[in-house]
């Protein structure tokens, strides 16, 4: 096989099926500026176009993805053989040693997202001595399962998870989505509260939000106590099945009326009824560290725990 970089719109013309929403040209393009270069390449099998991956280079060093949650080479088409991606690897080394790059690291999105392709990728990468420099724990909510009415998806949940939700439905919550640049900008002001409070600045700004909203099919949600507005979330549709929240947070003041379990609920509800499969709720662990708190609340409210690999190799000289 023979890794070789192509225009963005030759890319697109070739990778018809990006299979996330971060696999995508456009979102790539709205991004380019925080790399040197953007390297969208094809691997070939003679002349037939087999994966496509983008990579970010800055200085020596490549990213798939440069600036996303994650990011994984795609198949061309359909049905390529585990020594297939063993050849692809292969061909991407030799890649990157002709094109100066010295490292190159790979952040998967979780298995759950495309196991079968995914596990092929981290066989390949594994065997093929790339290090393992983080294995995160990612959850998500497996909505064929739970969009049920509220006493039956009560009785899916752990104890903690039904005293949570039972208080959540006896307060006066309702859910605004968000339709116009004003509740938007409230939604994202309410998130960076929350997130300034732990020590975690929001890493987009509200203008970089927006232009990324533009490209994606997305929502928005506040969440009000009677008049006052308690937590946000923005989620983007990242593909036919999978819907991602991005940014959530619960204003500082208000953490103790269980307000997550209420739209954990809602959005279950919401996303289910339009025929999603899958409402990815993000990891909870930052560099493989686990936030212990964080993954109890998420196994409480229905979440299954699902492995996020990242992957690094440095190239000898």
């Amino acid at each position: 096989m023979n890794a070789v970089r192509v225009t963005a719109e030759t890319y697109s013309k070739l990778v018809t099926d990006c299979r996330v929403f971060f696999n995508q040209v456009a979102f790539t393009e709205l991004n380019k500026d925080k790399v040197d270069e953007v390297h969208y390449l094809i691997i070939y099998q003679g002349n037939s176009a087999r994966f496509g991956l983008i990579l970010g280079q800055k200085g020596t060093v490549a990213k798939c993805p440069f600036s996303a949650p994650y990011s994984y080479p795609v198949e061309v088409r359909p049905g390529e053989n585990v020594a297939s991606f063993d050849e692809a690897v292969e061909a991407l080394e030799a890649y990157c040693r002709q094109n100066g790059i010295s490292e190159i690291t790979f952040i998967f999105p979780p298995l759950f997202y495309d196991e079968h392709i995914l596990s092929a990728w981290v066989s390949a990468f594994y065997r093929n001595r790339y290090e393992v420099i983080n294995l995160d724990l990612s959850y998500a909510l497996d909505l064929d399962e739970l969009n049920l009415d509220p006493d039956a998806y009560c009785a899916r949940l752990s104890h903690k998870g039904r005293k949570g939700f039972r208080k959540a439905m006896r307060r006066e919550f309702t859910v605004q989505r968000c339709d116009t640049p004003e509740l938007l900008r409230e939604a994202y002001d309410l998130i960076r509260i929350n997130h300034e409070a732990k020590g975690f600045p929001v890493r987009m700004t509200f203008d970089q939000l927006c232009a990324t909203l533009a490209l994606v099919e997305n929502d928005a949600f506040i969440v009000k106590c009677g008049d006052t507005s308690v937590l946000a979330e923005f989620l983007y549709v990242v593909n036919s099945t999978t819907v991602q929240g991005i940014y959530c947070g619960v204003h500082p003041d208000y953490t103790e009326l269980n307000s997550m379990n209420f739209l954990t609920y809602y959005t279950i509800r919401y996303y289910g009824n339009k025929g999603y499969r899958i409402l990815d709720k993000a990891t909870a662990t930052e560099n493989s560290i686990p936030n212990y708190g964080l993954c109890d609340f998420k196994d409480s409210v229905g979440c299954k725990r699902s492995l996020k690999y990242s992957f690094r190799k440095v190239f000898a000289g």
